[in-house]
């Protein structure tokens, strides 16, 4: 049976089309760089934006006691970083993955008490969060070179 299965097969015909392949999107580890260097500036900004909403309802307290020097130089610091993490140093790539995976998983349960004492920063801190854990993932992939200066 199978052995006169092409006996009238015609190659001419639509049917010996030739097989279509299929185009796969392949990303570059410069794009993916990219993606994180946009991922963690998202986060630094959105980080920002959580501090001005913070200050906006009110320091808690005793406004002398409370630190907002440690937060503003906080921000700096990790604004410094990334900007390490831009100039492609290994050390600085890995020192944010590592804090891009601590910070989602010791502030991620927090945001639903969050949720109920101020909804807009808790929104606001989550997408944070997933800034920075897009990027902690994109940063796990292997790294472009850096370029060299002429």
């Amino acid at each position: 049976m199978t052995t006169h299965a092409y006996d009238g097969f015609d190659e001419a015909s639509d049917e010996a089309a030739p097989l279509q392949t299929v185009a796969r999107h392949i990303v570059t580890p410069e794009q993916r760089f990219t993606s994180a260097i946009a991922c963690l500036g998202a986060a630094w900004a959105l980080s920002w934006a959580e501090l001005a909403l913070t200050l906006a309802i009110g320091l808690p307290g005793d406004a002398s006691s409370h630190p907002l020097a440690a937060m503003l130089a906080s921000r700096v610091l990790i604004g410094l970083l990334y900007v390490c993490v831009a100039s492609r140093l290994q050390w600085a790539r890995w020192l944010t993955v590592v804090l891009g995976f601590a910070s989602v998983a010791l502030v991620a349960p927090t945001l639903a008490l969050q949720w109920h004492v101020f909804p807009a920063a808790a929104f606001v801190g989550g997408v944070g969060l997933v800034c920075k854990f897009a990027a902690s993932l994109y940063l796990l992939s292997p790294m472009p070179a850096r370029l060299a200066t002429q």
